[in-house]
């Protein structure tokens, strides 16, 4: 298993989070893809970047990809799920001039996309084609990601 620190804005941990790394059937390994800390409520990934961006931030559907963003110089957070917007998240997100929301190509991805744009009018979805953020890395580099941005501006 992958560990993902959960960490606030000044780098302390809150919680942790495991995804395996193993390509398997995960529920007949008994366990889910990601797992999380018992009754450990849903929470925005990265943090820190809401206290240090400029007038724009991205969202990703899942820590991996939110990995990647900051990684090719963006600020990022990630929501640990399509499903786990929370309107707290709103609040947190409502002072950028411009929210770049990057859901995975599937139907859950769309709606987390729209979900997030209807929240925050600032918001724009990134029509990813053919693989979420982290395949698209990992499939020609930084060069599609920003690409993307320039088409969407």
């Amino acid at each position: 298993m992958l560990a993902i620190p959960y960490l606030d804005r000044l780098g302390k941990p809150l919680t942790i989070r495991f995804r395996c790394l193993e390509e398997h059937d995960h529920r007949a390994a008994f366990h889910g893809k990601y797992n999380t800390i018992k009754d450990d409520p849903p929470r925005m990934y990265g943090v820190a970047d809401v206290h240090q961006a400029g007038d724009t931030i991205d969202v990703t559907e899942g820590e991996l990809d939110r990995i990647v963003l900051k990684k090719i110089g963006l600020h990022a957070v990630g929501l640990p799920g399509a499903a786990l917007w929370q309107p707290r998240h709103r609040r947190m997100l409502a002072g950028f001039n411009r929210v770049r929301v990057w859901g995975d190509p599937d139907d859950a991805g769309s709606e987390f996309t729209a979900r997030i744009c209807r929240a925050l009018r600032s918001a724009k979805g990134m029509r990813l084609r053919d693989a979420d953020v982290s395949d698209t890395y990992m499939q020609g580099g930084a060069q599609p990601l920003l690409e993307l941005i320039k088409e969407t501006k």
